[in-house]
């Protein structure tokens, strides 16, 4: 059984990858050890307050919660204009709550001393769910650099394969919003990374309609969670032609590897310097070095949408 730590920003897309991983997580399929928090979609304080609203509508109040880092490592011109980017609303959850959720169980411990804690207690078995900023996961391998000898592998959603960005127009929210962090693990990391960028979560075919005309009128908990963030997210700005939940599609490849129909390993780094490009990935197409990632190129949509559906009339 996998056993998994998720570090998100939690936004709408991070509270459908929590799902998905809860409704495993009851089924025994995985076991969630800790969610930790990250600054990302919104501050930290809110993404608190988003996980345990997730934890609550699938009675999972028993999942450990870490409050992590609360900005990028160097808080530069593009760390801060991420900050401005409010994709989710000011609260990362639509801005449609009044009520503040219980947050008792929050644990004492700092996120990277926890992660640093899960992993040395459980050697080669754990999975590192990266959904959010790196920040968390970049102290953690400075603090304590033993532990890549010792994780599993991580699945992470962010960045780019053909420089086609959305927080700017050539770099991916996640990674634009601390750049220096994914340098420090794509530099570091020794072990498997699978990595999903923007360009591959564009290519969904999965419809609105669908999402709001046969998920949308299950009658559970979590569908209402849902429902209710992302109607005060989109009361606020035009839907795409395709829904795309992009950390829920990492997410589910964690659950179910065979998701993925084509991908491509290479180096990559990121572009720290550019004046135009700081956040983008760079890829080594003349294969001068050694791969650091599996390029996540292609999902099945049709899988997906079973594997949402399922999760979401779970009852918890």
């Amino acid at each position: 059984m996998k056993k998994v730590i998720v570090d998100c920003d939690a936004g709408y897309d991070d509270a459908a990858a929590l799902v998905l991983l809860i409704a495993a997580h009851k089924q025994k399929q995985l076991e969630i050890k800790a969610v930790s928090c990250v600054n990302g979609n919104t501050k930290l304080d809110h993404v608190v307050r988003n996980v345990f609203r997730t934890l609550e509508a699938c009675n999972a109040l028993d999942i450990p919660v870490y409050k992590g880092a609360h900005s990028a490592l160097i808080a530069v011109e593009t760390s801060k204009k991420a900050e401005e980017v409010r994709y989710h609303g000011h609260d990362g959850f639509g801005d449609v709550f009044t009520d503040d959720p219980d947050i008792s169980k929050l644990q004492p411990d700092h996120a990277v001393v926890a992660i640093h804690k899960i992993i040395t207690e459980n050697p080669n078995e754990i999975s590192l769910v990266c959904l959010g900023p790196l920040t968390n996961i970049a102290l953690a391998i400075k603090m304590y650099p033993e532990i890549l000898d010792i994780i599993k592998d991580f699945y992470i959603m962010g960045g780019n394969s053909t420089a086609v960005g959305n927080a700017s127009s050539q770099a991916e929210f996640n990674f634009y919003a601390d750049c220096e962090s994914v340098h420090i693990v794509l530099g570091s990391n020794i072990k498997p990374l699978w990595l999903l960028p923007w360009e591959t979560c564009i290519k969904s075919t999965i419809t609105h309609h669908w999402r709001d005309n046969i998920l949308g009128k299950q009658s559970t908990k979590a569908v209402e969670l849902i429902n209710k963030v992302e109607g005060g997210i989109y009361s606020k700005k035009m839907k795409k032609e395709f829904y795309r939940p992009c950390d829920a599609f990492v997410a589910a490849i964690v659950l179910n590897p065979d998701l993925v129909t084509k991908k491509t390993d290479y180096h990559a780094d990121i572009e720290l310097r550019g004046t135009r490009t700081r956040g983008q990935v760079v890829l080594d197409h003349l294969q001068d070095n050694e791969p650091n990632v599996h390029m996540i190129e292609e999902i099945d949509f049709r899988k997906y949408e079973k594997m949402m559906f399922s999760a979401f009339t779970f009852s918890f």
